[in-house]
């Protein structure tokens, strides 16, 4: 039992970075595909914080949904990204159409893991759906250090 804690607040630790790097304050001025983009991240944001939630409560079910809602925006996000929507108050980096190779496949390794963690969830073991869930974590983290500003 003392492991299963230890996983959870580690967890809990990695979710509270992703949490720390994003604004606390709405994107004033943000209209079009820049105030959809910045809203679906909201969203994200929101269903990672429910999936933490649910680890802590073995609500598998939930972890499920929320992790499905997660995999649905990754096969949509790319087109919430058109060259030229880099300006302020968008915090997208240059970098995105710069590297567009490696920002599409940022993107596909957050799909992975989010139906890694559907699929783990599905399972319900906890171990399995604790690791897919900081992996899907470090898929945010890493596409935000590097195509973030």
């Amino acid at each position: 039992m003392k492991i299963k804690n230890m996983i959870v607040y580690i967890s809990f630790l990695l979710i509270s970075n992703i949490v720390s790097i994003t604004p606390l304050v709405a994107h004033e001025g943000a209209k079009g595909i820049v105030k959809e983009r910045i809203d679906k991240f909201k969203m994200s944001k929101k269903m990672m914080q429910t999936i933490h939630k649910s680890i802590q409560n073995e609500d598998f079910g939930t972890i499920e949904k929320s992790a499905t809602t997660l995999y649905n925006w990754s096969k949509e996000m790319i087109k919430f990204f058109p060259e030229g929507s880099d300006g302020a108050p968008s915090e997208a980096s240059t970098d995105i159409w710069l590297d567009l190779e490696g920002f599409k496949k940022a993107v596909n390794n957050f799909e992975l893991a989010s139906l890694k963690l559907i699929n783990n969830s599905k399972e319900k073991d906890f171990d399995k759906t604790v690791d897919a869930f900081r992996s899907l974590a470090g898929t945010c983290k890493g596409c935000h250090k590097k195509f973030r500003n």
